[in-house]
């Protein structure tokens, strides 16, 4: 790692639609503010899709394994150039989930958890107003991804945020806010 950046680790999961990527956009665009260091963003989904080009239903937990490993190396590199990182995906679910991609990181690096909220009629407006979307735009399919998704990391510190109840701004300042009291 870099000697003169203090670089973090911030890993972002919630449930679809919850504003994931464009949180960890923001929140890597200014995290040199609290940091020192510039910031990459590594989409948990991208890496999937990287694995598995041929655009199936995101649905085998094999590949998403090996997403969560490949994450994890690239943070690796990143971390050794300096650079915080920050890692996106509703696939960082469970204590299990987020040791396969610490597994990859140095042993020093220590990992921030923001889980992020939103109620299901939020979701769906966001969603169906997301052109890049598939299935997640179907009401039956999103709701029921909201009645199964839950995260459970164990006796973790996370920030939990309601991404329905804030503006994108405001989000992102407290996720900076909360990082440079963890520091």
């Amino acid at each position: 790692m870099g000697e003169d950046h203090d670089v973090l680790v911030v890993v972002i999961s919630g449930p679809i639609a919850s504003g994931k990527s464009a949180l960890g956009r923001s929140v890597a665009g200014r995290v040199d503010e609290i940091a020192g260091s510039s910031c990459a963003v590594i989409d948990l989904d991208l890496v999937y899709e990287m694995i598995d080009p041929r655009g199936r239903p995101k649905s085998d937990q094999h590949l998403w394994s090996e997403a969560r490993r490949v994450a994890g190396g690239m943070a690796a590199v990143l971390l050794r150039e300096g650079r915080s990182v920050v890692v996106e995906g509703g696939d960082f679910t469970t204590e299990e989930q987020l040791v396969e991609f610490e597994r990859e990181l140095p042993d020093k690096a220590a990992v921030r958890l923001v889980r992020l909220e939103v109620d299901f009629e939020t979701a769906l407006r966001r969603a169906r107003a997301d052109g890049s979307r598939g299935v997640s735009k179907d009401a039956a399919f999103l709701s029921a991804h909201y009645a199964e998704f839950h995260t459970d990391w164990g006796d973790r510190h996370a920030l939990k945020l309601d991404t329905g109840s804030a503006s994108l701004a405001e989000t992102a300042s407290s996720v900076l806010d909360w990082l440079a009291l963890t520091r």
